[in-house]
């Protein structure tokens, strides 16, 4: 069931997943025309197109897909590749009328990839900003607290807005970094929602949009939850429970999933809740008691 004001940008057109990898191996451009459709359909409303490898090794296939995939859809594409020069290539051959209009995403600018902001002058665009890394000292540094996350996110704001790029706060999505939760012994899943809490009250980024990548909650997972739900949607239903209110309104997802608003007795969102409030490896056994006896 949509949620309102939840943007999902469709991931399936991407080497991660087995079925697609597949179709992208064998250049299978009628299949992957297919997949883009049935992600509109559920509900999508970008696309991401991530060819892997391909994307450096076969450009003129990059090409091919992004074209093939603009005359079966008409929702504006996100580009998921740290390659400058593949960029260049992905916005050079998007057509925004094919997309009524819409600018794509760039996915992503970090602090380590400012050069990205270059990419302006090809055409408008929207940017996802990565906040899990910082340069500090001229070294790359993981951010491992909500409160470097936050900081390394206004950094990256008010640089860019201050870029003379013309890009607005509106422009902007922040993705704070979600892990699987299967192997969570760092609190990986709590920090990125207190960084979305940080983030969501600070008046200095007030309008910006945030993101995660929602499936990568729960890979490594059985299908089914002791009383008997579909663990992995559920366990992202509860998540988006605790984040929405405060001001996740963008995933990278799987369309067509049964997305809720959980109440708060309910058995999935307990024990994410009561997980996150633990460390080190007591957090995956109150994982574990989701769907272990």
């Amino acid at each position: 069931m949509p949620l309102p004001n939840l943007t999902i940008i469709g991931e399936r057109i991407n080497p991660g997943f087995a079925s697609s990898k597949a179709l992208l191996d064998a250049e299978d451009l009628p299949a992957l025309q297919a997949l883009a459709v049935s992600q509109v359909e559920k509900g999508a409303q970008y696309l991401t197109i991530n060819v892997g490898d391909k994307a450096t090794g076969r450009p003129d296939f990059l090409v091919k897909l992004i074209t093939a995939v603009q005359d079966v859809v008409d929702v504006p594409l996100a580009f998921d590749y740290p390659n400058h020069s593949v960029q260049e290539l992905c916005l050079r051959t998007y057509r925004p009328d094919k997309a009524r209009g819409r600018r794509p995403i760039v996915n992503s600018v970090s602090e380590l990839r400012l050069d990205m902001l270059d990419l302006i002058k090809i055409r408008p665009i929207r940017l996802v900003l990565m906040a899990s890394e910082r340069v500090e000292n001229g070294k790359e540094l993981p951010n491992n607290t909500a409160e470097e996350v936050a900081q390394t996110a206004r950094r990256l704001v008010k640089r860019i807005i201050n870029s003379g790029t013309g890009l607005t706060i509106d422009d902007l999505i922040v993705d704070v970094s979600l892990c699987p939760v299967a192997t969570d012994s760092e609190n990986q899943t709590r920090r990125a929602i207190e960084a979305i809490k940080l983030i969501g009250r600070d008046p200095e980024l007030k309008g910006v949009h945030m993101i995660v990548g929602l499936s990568n909650l729960g890979i490594m997972l059985p299908k089914v939850a002791l009383d008997g739900s579909r663990l992995s949607t559920k366990l992202e239903s509860a998540f988006l429970t605790l984040t929405l209110p405060h001001g996740l309104d963008t995933i990278l997802g799987t369309p067509g999933r049964d997305y809720q608003m959980l109440p708060p007795d309910d058995f999935v969102l307990r024990g994410l809740e009561e997980a996150i409030q633990l460390d080190g490896f007591e957090t995956l056994l109150r994982i574990q008691q989701l769907y272990k006896k």
